[in-house]
């Protein structure tokens, strides 16, 4: 029997990972995006509709911790083909992106994450593979070539010799998905050790023994003809195996067996980073039995790692649970046939107070079903390596192997190397706006510290973004109303310093790999259609409707005094002006350089300049200023009073405004750049046949999606009209509840030429 100083140190080790776990948990919290498309095959010059749903990683309810997602579409080659930001009100967005026709035939990534979660890893990201066909030039021809992709998987993450692993292979296509194949493995002698081939879209299992000084390879029969040979994992001379099985007794079962090892072994599993079951044991002739009772894991997937004694990872399984509760949504028309340009009352309930949003389009043989959904990305994919293939078949076939899945995409959302030292979060949450980062720097490029930094768009609302720069000269500016492409000024008050503007988009890249596009001339007459559709639709009918207007309002509100220059007798010289009907300014000269000081408060001793602003744009120069043609101003604002804007103090604010917004043509100091900030509102434009004027209109409507809606609720009804033109539609409903509740209902119905209204 051991003695308690014997156990002491184990048991200190055992508390410690757990803590580390732990704390790394409560500050690496977990925030999921999931992007619901109205559709995923398009033509360019067609628009995709999108609703970003914002969640807790461990809840999975909705998470209002960032007010900004950023939203790519990425080519092959991880280049920029579309970016745009998306803002986010307590956890949920949309937007819409329009497909250029530069854009060339192929698959591309759209990929959606936040600037708290730059702080992980990109396989965290969402990701999604958006198929587009340019019609306008030509497009690549479907091949009947295709090979065979294999990769070997041992449970646990390594083959150790002369031990026994289950090995897990998927076998996939160009196209990415899984095939039906044959397989040996064979050894340096060509004996033929053991056969294998898949049992569930290319993946399968075989046990497999690999003994010391042996080499292994397997020969593969592929589509009538013997492929390349394909390696094995090379095994280890010392080490660990991990096998995970179901018992009958509703307990999960890991056997852990080692060669070359003799010490204990310490379990810890988690569950979205809730840690579930943690134990240490000792190897007793190189194998140990844990048992984790299935009640105490929570539903999806669980991650089992195996720490030698020394606290370091050598073996990890993924172990799913499937879910017992998803959201009930009940989708419902009030007719299934329905005439052209005819209304549709669609009603939508759920048992719960949801956020859901709605697509309705035309069936053709380029738009295929959805793989995925909400519902099996919160589950499933999210927490997995790499593409799945049908991620939802998984959650609702009771007769699918999941377990292949965890097998073949096992992945650790994080390092344990950074579980012992922490996180590194370097990037913050967006939690109020939109966050523009910079650097301050002088004229040697080196980082300036304590140095106030503005940034303004001219001629939009009146707002000044201020920032204090950090002891590396980093400044972060806090965008307020603001949206849309803009052109922006970005400055110091002094003259030699510079502000360096940070790339907002991440620049690091998960390992997924698009597929292989082509394109079957079987379904030219479907993609002939939508093109047309696409250019009749673009040609009579608006891409949207109801962009919102931006606030005007001032930041500093209401002025203490305006003065519109037309009621006063205009003077030739700025400086006149300013001396002759502004006595709240005192327009001072010393050693030929002009400045402003605030008179006539005698609360404040004012000592220092006051903020002036010629259309928002913060002036340094005043002698530059006061050359301006004073015919080109329209109005001046004064505020004879301290403004605290952030981290600035202004000692009075002096605010011209031009008649065109323009600052009159004053050339600023510092960088001007166009900028865009998070994209405007833009409502889906849906016409309607209300009267019989409106349905025997001449003005063609070919629209092919009906219907987005990215904002519906649990019990509504919505109402939309029939195009022109008719086939079967496809109605796809997916969303969240408060309680964290995901779920996704589809349904269908048709459109005839003939139908009576």
């Amino acid at each position: 029997m051991l003695s308690m100083g014997l156990w002491a140190p184990q048991l200190l080790a055992q508390e410690s990972v757990r803590q580390a776990f732990e704390a790394y948990s409560r500050r690496a919290v977990q925030e999921k995006l999931y992007v619901h498309t109205d559709r995923s095959y398009y033509v360019v010059g067609e628009s995709l509709w999108l609703k970003v749903y914002a969640l807790n990683g461990q809840t999975h309810q909705s998470m209002d911790l960032s007010k900004v997602a950023y939203v790519e579409l990425l080519d092959l080659s991880h280049g920029i083909v579309l970016q745009s930001k998306i803002s986010l009100n307590k956890g949920s967005g949309n937007g819409m992106l329009v497909l250029p026709a530069t854009i060339q035939s192929g698959h591309y990534t759209l990929r959606a994450y936040t600037n708290w979660m730059k702080n992980f890893s990109p396989e965290l990201y969402f990701e999604k593979t958006i198929s587009i066909v340019n019609t306008f030039t030509k497009i690549p021809a479907e091949t009947n070539e295709s090979e065979l992709d294999l990769q070997f998987f041992p449970e646990g993450g390594h083959l150790v010799q002369n031990l026994k692993s289950t090995v897990a292979f998927r076998g996939i296509n160009e196209s990415g998905k899984g095939v039906d194949f044959s397989g040996a493995i064979v050894n340096q002698h060509n004996d033929t050790i053991v056969r294998f081939q898949p049992r569930q879209l290319g993946m399968g299992t075989f046990e497999f023994t690999p003994k010391a000084g042996d080499n292994y390879h397997a020969a593969l029969t592929y589509a009538g003809k013997n492929e390349q040979s394909v390696n094995l994992p090379v095994s280890q001379e010392k080490g660990y195996v991990l096998h995970v099985q179901n018992s009958q007794n509703q307990d999960l079962i890991i056997d852990v067996e080692s060669r070359g090892v003799e010490e204990s072994v310490y379990v810890l599993v988690h569950t979205r980073q809730a840690v579930k079951f943690t134990e240490r044991q000792s190897l007793q002739n190189g194998k140990v039995r844990f048992r984790v009772p299935l009640a105490q894991l929570d539903e999806g997937i669980s991650h089992i790692t195996l720490f030698n004694a020394q606290q370091q990872p050598v073996c990890e399984r993924l172990y799913f649970k499937r879910p017992k509760q998803k959201l009930a949504i009940q989708v419902q028309t009030d007719k299934p046939v329905y005439a052209t340009r005819q209304s549709v009352s669609l009603a939508l309930q759920t048992t719960d107070s949801s956020d859901l949003s709605v697509s309705v389009y035309r069936l053709d043989s380029l738009q295929q079903g959805e793989s995925e959904d909400l519902y099996s990305y919160l589950w499933f994919s999210s927490d997995l390596k790499g593409t799945i293939e049908s991620p939802s078949y998984y959650l609702n076939n009771p007769a699918a192997e999941p377990d292949l899945v965890m097998l073949t995409h096992g992945w650790s959302r994080f390092r344990w190397e950074d579980i012992f030292q922490g996180p590194r979060l370097t990037h913050i949450p967006e939690h109020e706006e939109h966050i523009v980062f910079g650097k301050v720097t002088d004229a040697n490029k080196k980082p300036v510290a304590e140095a106030e930094a503005y940034l303004n768009a001219p001629g939009r609302d009146l707002w000044v973004f201020p920032a204090v720069s950090d002891s590396e000269g980093r400044v972060f500016f806090e965008m307020r109303h603001f949206s849309g492409m803009n052109e922006v000024v970005v400055q110091t008050a002094d003259s030699l310093h510079r502000v360096e503007l940070e790339n907002p988009f991440s620049e690091q890249y998960s390992s997924r790999s698009l597929p292989g596009f082509s394109f079957n001339p079987k379904k030219a007459s479907s993609l002939l259609d939508r093109s047309i559709n696409m250019q009749v639709r673009n040609a009579y009918l608006p891409l949207y409707k109801n962009t919102v207007a931006s606030d005007t309002a001032f930041f500093y509100g209401k002025a203490d005094r305006t003065y519109y220059l037309d009621a006063y007798t205009r003077f030739p010289v700025l400086e006149e002006v300013m001396r002759e009907y502004v006595p709240e300014v005192d327009v001072r000269r010393s050693q030929g350089r002009f400045r402003f000081l605030m008179v006539g408060r005698t609360e404040y001793n004012f000592t220092r300049p006051p903020m002036v602003l010629l259309d928002g744009v913060p002036i340094f120069d005043i002698n530059k200023l006061l050359s301006i043609d004073p015919l080109k101003i329209k109005r001046l604002d004064i505020v004879n009073n301290r403004y605290a804007l952030g981290p600035v103090v202004m000692e009075g604010i002096v605010s011209f405004i031009s008649y065109k917004g323009d600052i009159g043509g004053y050339q600023p100091e510092g960088l001007v750049t166009s900028y865009e900030g998070v994209q405007a509102r833009r409502d889906f434009y849906s016409p309607r046949y209300d009267t019989p004027a409106q349905r025997e209109s001449r003005t063609a409507d070919f629209r092919s999606l009906l219907f987005w809606e990215p904002q519906a609720t649990g019990q509504q009804k919505l109402q939309f009209f029939t195009s022109d033109l008719s086939g079967y539609y496809r109605v796809v409903v997916q969303g969240i509840s408060q309680s964290g509740l995901s779920g996704s209902q589809t349904y269908t119905f048709e459109v005839k030429k003939n139908e009576v209204n």
